[in-house]
């Protein structure tokens, strides 16, 4: 298949003075891609968002919707005139499922955050800018819309059972909150929806735990990667599973005091990289459950589809949060945390255990504990920039900025 080149609608085309600065620390020049009256963002880190011609998926609320295209290289900004969030982007024709936020649908429902209602737009120059309803997915089909195979044919959703409101997600180092959060009794499942059928099927259920970061392959439609909600040195944290509920392994086995966490598709999505500390030896591993203010180093792990692992860096530091990858696999990106705040680059080579991550801008956005700072740095397209979100200048939204990748 041939890659389409992207030409949304001209009308929606936003005039967009791109701002530099010498970044205060790195002294490397930085370009202020957005400057939306309520902010923008790329979405987490491990959501896909490139688009044909070096395009961008991001997101920014406007008059007409919450979607726009960014251009890393030109800064050239499109209105995408929708509000919705995005499923799936199938990057190589700019093919997107969604699913519209609450703002933008007449079924709002108080337990809801999304509608049940599944969309597909083509944000290319052969397309028509209208988005088509794919399907309706029953009130009884359990479950919250997760995610939907790189086929279109099933939907993916994640029935939970918690109370967030008397056990909420801590946002300081107080040992005594994240214990409670994850005290909390839970349960869950993950659950598919056949869009032709209108069938629904149980993959996977869990008690004591919740599946989380459901992501579906990028190349096989088959193929399911999550993780379980727990402390991450507990327990087995990352598994996959087909389609049908069959083949449930673990990737990357752990042992007690392993931490094995915040995956993501490899470049070639016959991997899943994360991030891994070994904390076995470490007398605090009970009590002390930030891996960005652990004493154990932060590393580079990738596995293969069985689980087993290929590829582990030396050492990088303690404070790394998110890793991730350029598009075609030359650099990785990291996010530092309190206080060590840059995003930063290395090259990576599979033949190599080092990875030198640079720092290359200062992050100035405040840090939350177990929260970050929103920052889900990604690279373009090329490799060429570092494109990350950061609140500057007192600022209180995020804006997009992107450095250039010259290590």
């Amino acid at each position: 298949m041939t890659a389409l080149t992207l030409e949304p609608p001209t009308n929606m085309l936003v005039t967009n003075t791109i701002r530099t600065f010498t970044d205060e620390n790195t002294g490397r020049e930085i370009r202020q891609l957005t400057d939306m009256e309520h902010g923008a963002h790329l979405s987490y880190f491990r959501y896909f968002k490139q688009l044909p011609g070096g395009k961008m998926l991001a997101y920014a609320k406007h008059a007409q919707g919450n979607v726009i295209i960014l251009d890393p290289e030109s800064g050239e900004v499109v209105r995408i005139p929708h509000t919705f969030h995005a499923l799936k982007v199938r990057e190589i024709d700019g093919h997107i499922w969604f699913i519209r936020t609450a703002a933008d649908t007449s079924k709002n429902r108080s337990d809801r955050r999304y509608s049940r209602e599944l969309w597909s737009i083509n944000l290319t120059s052969a397309a028509v800018t209208e988005p088509r309803l794919v399907a309706a997915i029953p009130d009884d089909v359990p479950g919250e819309v997760e995610d939907i195979t790189i086929d279109g044919k099933h939907v993916i959703l994640r029935e939970s059972h918690q109370d967030l409101k008397a056990y909420p997600i801590p946002t300081t180092k107080d040992v005594q909150s994240i214990n409670h959060y994850f005290s909390r009794p839970r349960k869950g499942a993950i659950w598919s929806f056949h869009v032709e059928t209108g069938q629904a099927n149980k993959i996977f259920e869990s008690e004591g735990h919740c599946p989380l970061h459901i992501d579906t392959s990028p190349a096989d439609p088959g193929l399911i990667r999550f993780c379980r909600d727990m402390i991450e040195t507990q327990g087995q944290r990352i598994w996959t599973v087909r389609i049908d509920g069959s083949d449930l392994h673990a990737i990357r086995p752990q042992e007690r005091g392993e931490m094995v966490t915040h995956e993501f598709w490899w470049a070639d999505p016959n991997y899943i990289g994360y991030t891994y500390q070994d904390r076995r030896q470490d007398p605090t591993v009970l009590t002390h459950h930030w891996a960005e203010y652990a004493m154990a180093q932060t590393r580079l792990g990738i596995s293969d589809l069985s689980g087993r692992e290929v590829f582990l860096s030396d050492p990088i530091n303690c404070y790394h949060s998110h890793l991730y990858m350029s598009p075609d696999g030359r650099f990785v990106s990291g996010e530092g945390t309190h206080d060590h705040s840059y995003v930063y680059a290395a090259a990576f080579d599979w033949r190599n255990t080092k990875l030198d991550l640079i720092p290359l801008a200062t992050i100035h956005t405040d840090y939350v504990p177990f929260r970050g700072q929103g920052v889900d740095c990604n690279f373009s397209a090329d490799g060429r920039w570092l494109i990350y979100a950061d609140k500057i200048g007192g600022s209180k939204v995020h804006q997009l900025y992107a450095v250039e990748t010259e290590l």
